[in-house]
């Protein structure tokens, strides 16, 4: 009874175990995944120098050599079966063994003469790739990349994308400006409807009505009056199809010498929020500092009032293809591992973070989290939406932790554990490790250099030939890459 016991919870062990754990691994059976085929190398060397030696000592010099040897050996052949009758041939065992030895020791190499081109001493190398680590650890990594490459079309949890923000004197003079690519709706985002309809040649207009409370209007006031909705308001699409519903929000130039980004369409729902934090003051005013300034958008608690801020709300997946920290040069490993880290960073904000939860978003569409540029930039830039859908889901874990999946531009040589830029302990998985890949003799100011270093992602997907897997549990320290949906 007590080992039926031992036996039930170790399979439950199993059954509930993630299905691939790295810890101090993934690293280790990718590189085991790369070299064990190069032992392949190694082995055709080897049976082609058995060709060759085999060759040399037993085969014959041209092929009327060889039919005179073979006939001899026939010969002989019927003197051992019947030497009275055959006593003629008693002479030929000389030529008898050599043709035996040519049909038993060359012919069956001979199939490895088509290995010349790996008769090279650089193959030599690869001698100790055969071992039963190298190919433990090339089937346990085969297993998983066909697991985790096995991709869905889940597009995940919804995520709150926070904009840009105005105070409220300047919303008053310049309301925000709503239109979209087809007909959306408009309501107090719990529920009760304000605009049924906005055709696609229509707009809303939304302004402050003071005391924390928004108003929307229409130009057309059978359409949609001025309304006091409240401090959120909602728009979606009429069809309940919010995945091609495409809003463009007419983001305005926020600071002196704002050149506009271009960026302002957005997929999914769209809300504006007025502030709710209690610690700031209700109304903005031209004594007010902005959340953002020059470096859009720094937020400056100390000088901060409560501002009305644009969100943009919709599945992970789809916020990914709109992710704007990534140029590839057309390098797929680089653009797989740079989107599962985005895809952890967000994931682990929308889950742990709660900076912005006063503000009504997961995080920032801006270097203070990590850029977001929306439906114009996945336009322009194909391969980050191919990126995401070729790794829908996955994301990293330490233990059962989401993983902060922080990054850098490049390094000194080395990356910064959390606890040694920022003070933090309680990310094990972020590590200095050594990074002379992604080394620079005068790294950027401002970075941080913790986390994965892009530039050495570059250089070891490029020049390396490393897996996208590979490179990131080199950079983040004993985590688990796993498909989450």
């Amino acid at each position: 009874m007590f080992k039926t016991k031992i036996t039930i919870l170790l399979l439950l062990t199993f059954l509930l175990t993630p299905f691939y754990h790295s810890r101090a691994s993934l690293s280790d059976d990718a590189n085991y995944y790369e070299k064990y085929p190069l032992y392949s190398k190694y082995e055709k060397k080897k049976d082609y120098s058995k060709y060759k030696k085999a060759k040399e000592k037993y085969g014959f010099e041209s092929s009327e050599e060889r039919l005179k040897y073979k006939q001899a050996y026939d010969n002989y052949r019927l003197y051992k079966k019947n030497p009275a009758a055959n006593q003629k041939y008693a002479g030929l065992l000389k030529e008898y063994k050599k043709y035996k030895n040519y049909k038993e020791k060359y012919v069956p190499v001979k199939k490895y003469s088509k290995y010349k081109k790996y008769d090279k001493k650089e193959y030599d190398n690869y001698k100790n790739y055969g071992s039963s680590a190298y190919k433990d650890g090339y089937n346990r990594y085969k297993a998983f990349t066909t697991d985790i490459t096995n991709v869905t079309t889940n597009r995940g949890p919804e995520i709150k994308v926070g904009l840009w923000s105005s105070n409220t004197t300047d919303l008053v003079a310049n309301p925000f400006k709503i239109t979209a690519n087809k007909e959306f709706r408009v309501t107090n985002c719990a529920g009760t409807v304000v605009a049924p309809s906005i055709a696609l040649e229509q707009n809303v207009r939304v302004s402050y009505a003071g005391d924390g409370i928004l108003n929307a209007y229409n130009a057309n006031p059978l359409i949609l009056a001025n309304v006091n909705v409240g401090d959120k308001i909602c728009f979606d699409a009429v069809d309940g199809n919010n995945s091609d519903m495409i809003f463009d929000v007419n983001r305005p130039l926020l600071y002196d010498g704002d050149s506009g980004s271009g960026y302002d369409q957005y997929r999914g729902k769209i809300k504006i929020q007025h502030s709710l934090d209690p610690n700031l003051e209700n109304d903005g005013n031209y004594n007010c500092g902005l959340y953002q300034d020059e470096t859009f958008p720094a937020w400056d608690p100390a000088n901060s009032c409560r501002r009305v801020w644009v969100i943009n709300e919709l599945p992970l997946e789809l916020y990914l293809w709109g992710y704007g920290e990534m140029s590839t040069g057309g390098i797929e490993e680089l653009a797989k591992t740079m989107i599962v880290a985005a895809r952890s960073y967000a994931r682990w904000w929308v889950e742990y973070a709660t900076k912005w939860d006063m503000a009504g978003f997961d995080l920032i569409a801006s270097p203070v989290n990590q850029i977001y540029n929306g439906y114009d930039y996945e336009l322009t830039h194909s391969f980050i939406p191919d990126a995401a859908q070729k790794t829908n889901g996955i994301i990293m874990k330490y233990g059962s932790d989401i993983v902060l999946g922080a990054y850098c531009s490049n390094t000194d040589g080395r990356t910064k554990s959390a606890l040694e830029a920022w003070g933090l302990s309680n990310h094990p998985y972020l590590k200095s490790v050594a990074d002379p890949y992604g080394a620079i003799s005068n790294p950027s100011a401002g970075n941080h250099m913790v986390g994965l270093s892009a530039n050495g992602a570059k250089v070891l997907a490029r020049d390396h030939s490393w897996q996208w897997s590979r490179i990131l549990s080199y950079y983040y320290s004993s985590i688990d890459i796993m498909k989450e949906y």
